[in-house]
Parts: structure tokens; C-alpha cells; sequence
């Protein structure tokens, strides 16, 4: 048998390796384009559910937020109201605990022995909600014109307003009307019903 020689050899030995080597440095094959249109197609589904599930919850959480605004509004309110009833039954309490002002037959002057109760009125309308304004109403028995009974009850009326004033009472607060025989204390047609009509009385405006 004839030997091949050397040369031979090499050639054979090149022709047999050459394409292992190309192969092996091929390597793998990479994604088709199908495969990365799928790869991106499933990204923005998975990015859009994201954002949907993002919009979802802050829409849950303005929700939970407009309700707790509601319920601390409707609290807010109710202790308000319940604030303001309570003032309103003390300012109640309080206006109806001023005493009412006696004065003599077709007089206006501020009698002696009414001086204590003038004093007390002046001084629970300076303690007491110092922003709200007051009537004093001047009144009058049933005898004498209803003209002369409403001057009569207008001075009668002032006089207090007067003395309330000297006493620390804001002028801006307090305000007179003269009802003069229309509103009596007591039915009466006697001294007894009469002495009760001839007043002035401090009330709530």
C-alpha cells in the first residue's frame, strides 16, 4: 500500500476539521422576528395592565379620600349645629334672666329701687356674648293717648339704653322701640296691672 506523505496528511487533516471548527463557531441561533414581536407584544400588555391597575387604585384612593372629606364635613357641621344650639339655649337662659325696669305713673325717670336690677342687666350684657345686639322695648299702661303712650314708652326706653351704656354696654349693641299700651305684662284695668305694664324690657334682637 502506497503512504501518503506528509503533506497529504496535513491537507486531509484541514479538509476534516475545517467545518467542526466553523460549526462550533457559530454558536446558537438568536430570536427569530416573530419571536421578538411576541417578546414586545407581550411587553405592552404587561405595561398596559400596569397602568390600568395604577389608574384603578388612585381611583380607589381619591375615593377612600372624598369619603373621609365627607364624613369629616358632616362631623364638623353637626358639632357646629350643636355648638350654636347650645349658645342659643344659653344666650335663651341668659336673656330671659334680665330683669324687666319699673317705672312710675307717666314717668321716664329710672327709679331708686330698680337701680340693683339695671346694674345686674349691665353687667350679665358685658359677661355675656358681647356681640349681640339688644332691644330695649319702653312700654306703657293702658291710660293716656296711644301718641303720647308711644313717646312716653320710647323715653322710658332710652333711659335704660342710657343707663346700660354708662355702665359699659356698647351703644352700637343696644337699640330702642316703643310700644307704648299695645304689648301689656297684665290684662288687668287696676294699680296691680298697671304697675306691671309701666316697664321697659332688655331682649335679644
Amino acid at each position: 500500500m502506497k503512504r501518503l506523505s506528509r503533506a497529504s496528511i496535513l491537507v486531509l487533516a484541514v479538509l476534516i476539521s475545517g467545518p467542526l471548527f466553523i460549526g462550533a463557531c457559530a454558536g446558537p441561533k438568536g430570536p427569530t422576528q416573530a419571536e421578538l414581536a411576541a417578546i414586545e407584544t407581550e411587553r405592552r400588555r404587561s405595561a398596559q395592565e400596569d397602568s390600568v391597575r395604577a389608574a384603578e387604585e388612585a381611583t380607589r384612593l381619591a375615593a377612600q379620600a372624598e369619603e373621609q372629606r365627607v364624613r369629616e364635613e358632616e362631623d364638623r357641621r353637626r358639632r357646629d349645629a350643636e355648638e350654636a344650639q347650645r349658645r342659643a339655649v344659653e344666650e335663651a337662659r341668659r336673656m330671659a334672666m334680665l330683669s324687666s325696669i319699673y317705672f312710675d305713673y307717666d314717668e321716664s325717670e329710672l327709679r331708686a329701687d330698680q337701680m340693683a336690677a339695671l346694674n345686674e342687666n349691665a353687667r350679665k350684657l358685658r359677661e355675656y356674648q358681647p356681640e349681640d345686639n339688644v332691644l330695649v322695648e319702653g312700654h306703657c299702661d293702658e291710660r293716656g293717648t296711644v301718641e303720647y303712650n308711644l313717646a312716653l314708652g320710647e323715653r322710658r326706653a332710652s333711659a335704660v339704653k342710657s343707663f346700660l351704656t354708662d355702665g359699659g354696654v356698647a351703644e352700637t349693641r343696644l337699640e330702642t322701640i316703643s310700644y307704648g299700651e299695645e304689648r301689656p305684662a297684665s290684662m288687668g284695668h287696676d294699680e296691680n296691672a298697671w304697675s306691671k305694664n309701666r316697664r321697659a324690657e332688655i331682649k335679644r334682637k
